[in-house]
């Protein structure tokens, strides 16, 4: 099964598809209703729990996409993908495709269900060695690629324990041309078309929770030279995080709903600090 092109798919795709996201919680057993009033700790365990079957018990984040063995994680993980249960179909109609989803709102909205798009599970900031055009020496720079399966669920799993929120791993659907892709489902967030998150909302959220901004010159891809923050304790980058990605519900609260999160072991970038330990569920400090 080949590697889809990232690139293609962005540039047919509207990147910015949290115009109208939510979010949420656990699912222990595909077959069964989904409970969305599970808390933020049973979600993280459920979905470290499939990024870990996917990755075979080891880490869910494949640090360096400039490995000889990422092709060879990528097909392993697909094969995985192949063999879980199938989610069940949304009965809702498709609202939006979005960069790394097709999205299914109901007309009262409650539950938002996200359907991957095809060979596609997201996007992840890695690290990779890249000629700078003002020394033409190669040098270590921060770059979006494709996410593996393992990496997808973990960055729901991130955001749960970071920031409170949720989200629910459904199972395997197939796309048009019967291409395994992940669905997740989250609550629908109300926010008052006048009052909508600010970039200003997003910096003041990060740094409480103790997030730095990355220096944009480290970053290749211009749209997230500076929406990407760095939190050095437990080594975890955030990037994405344009206002677009974030809810201020009705009572003023900011919550993020879609950001793309990489988790990074002590030693493994040479671009950002070192962590001073690698990132644990709260549940395991």
């Amino acid at each position: 099964m080949s590697a889809p092109d990232p690139s293609s798919l962005e540039a047919r795709l509207d990147d910015g598809e949290a115009m109208t996201h939510p979010f949420t919680n656990p699912a222990p057993a595909h077959e069964e209703e989904v409970d969305h009033h599970h808390g933020p700790e049973e979600a993280v365990r459920s979905l470290l729990a499939a990024a870990s079957r996917f990755s075979g018990n080891g880490g869910a984040f494949h640090s360096g996409c400039e490995s000889i063995e990422f092709p060879s994680a990528r097909e392993a993980q697909l094969v995985t993908l192949a063999s879980e249960p199938i989610a069940r179909e949304s009965a809702l109609p498709q609202s939006f495709v979005g960069g790394e989803h097709v999205v299914f709102i109901p007309s009262s909205p409650d539950v938002v269900i996200k359907h991957t798009l095809p060979g596609f599970y997201g996007r992840i900031l890695d690290e990779r060695s890249l000629l700078d055009p003002r020394t033409f020496l190669n040098r270590k720079q921060l770059a979006m690629r494709g996410a593996l399966p393992s990496e997808y669920l973990q960055r729901w799993a991130v955001m749960a324990d970071v920031f409170g929120l949720a989200t629910h791993y459904l199972g395997r659907t197939e796309g048009p041309d019967r291409e395994p892709c992940m669905a997740v489902s989250q609550p629908f967030i109300v926010e008052l078309p006048e009052d909508p998150a600010t970039l200003d909302d997003v910096a003041a959220l990060m740094e409480a929770h103790g997030f730095s901004r990355v220096d944009p010159d480290m970053i290749v891809n211009p749209e997230i030279k500076v929406v990407t923050w760095y939190r050095q304790r437990d080594g975890l980058l955030i990037t994405d995080a344009h206002a677009r990605n974030f809810r201020k519900d009705t009572e003023g609260l900011i919550f993020p709903i879609d950001l793309v999160i990489t988790t990074i072991a002590p030693g493994a970038f040479s671009t950002l600090p070192q962590p001073d330990v690698a990132w644990k569920p709260s549940y395991h400090r």
